[in-house]
């Protein structure tokens, strides 16, 4: 049996790819550009340097701003690689006929999206560094950004500087589409694809307290540090794609629904 899937996008309402029919999105926080950290972001000397990229946003405030190439960019995520590709290749971010984010540097700047999903994968790609102490990174990111991994690259050795880019604010439960919350009440929706922490919490603390019953529905993660986190939380485990895509996941659900 198929139903409706609920996608928890941590960020506001803008531009997206066209979602399928069956897909309804809850935007879950506010995201606002933050000068001084862009500007930090900005001074940072690219050459030869890596650019870690985490996050649609930091593609959309910041990559088009930079006008030298970095030796490389490191996406956290299957999704984030295939936007910076588009990127890249000249393509707009939401996946429309509109004017694309160019990056000045995308003919000389190697993609690398690690094997191993989120931000562990990009700790264990710099780990495998010869010479750490010769590696540059910038990593600009999110207010809500977890600080073990960041503390984890300096630990190595590597010169890393990590500017809050962009604010990410969590909205309030009046502050979320009514309707949705209320379709998710009655169980309107066969499953519930998970993005990122900061979205499922969001959605938690609209719903209640944890002990409040809660709608039998297929729940997935888009990878294993997001799924531990869902467990975490009391949920059912979920179910988590091959690649760190939401179309993947979006796949998976339907097929579990």
């Amino acid at each position: 049996m198929s139903g409706r899937i609920l996608l928890l996008r941590s960020g506001a309402a803008g531009s997206e790819d066209a979602l399928p029919s069956d897909v309804t999105v809850l935007y879950t926080h506010t995201v606002v550009p933050r000068p001084e950290g862009v500007a930090e972001a900005l001074a940072f000397d690219a050459r030869g340097a890596t650019l870690v990229i985490s996050s649609k946003e930091t593609i959309n405030y910041l990559l088009p701003l930079f006008r030298a190439p970095f030796a490389q960019m490191v996406a956290v995520g299957e999704g984030t690689g295939d936007l910076l590709r588009r990127v890249n290749a000249g393509g707009p971010l939401d996946g429309t006929s509109g004017e694309a984010s160019t990056y000045s540097g995308a003919s000389e700047t190697q993609i690398v999206v690690p094997s191993v999903p989120g931000a562990a994968g990009v700790v264990h790609f710099l780990r495998k560094s010869s010479a750490p102490s010769l590696v540059r990174v910038l990593w600009p990111h999110g207010s809500d950004a977890a600080p073990e991994p960041l503390e984890q690259i300096r630990a190595l050795g590597i010169q890393l500087v990590a500017p809050v880019v962009y604010e990410k604010r969590p909205l309030t439960s009046s502050e979320l589409n009514p309707s949705i919350l209320s379709d998710f009440r009655a169980g309107r929706f066969a499953a519930v694809a998970v993005g990122s922490t900061a979205g499922l919490d969001v959605l938690l603390a609209a719903l209640g307290p944890p002990a409040a019953p809660k709608p039998n529905v297929r729940w997935g993660a888009l990878g294993p540090e997001t799924a531990k986190a869902v467990t975490a939380r009391g949920l059912p485990p979920p179910s988590i794609p091959a690649h760190a895509r939401i179309s993947e996941l979006l796949d998976v659900l339907r097929k579990e629904t």
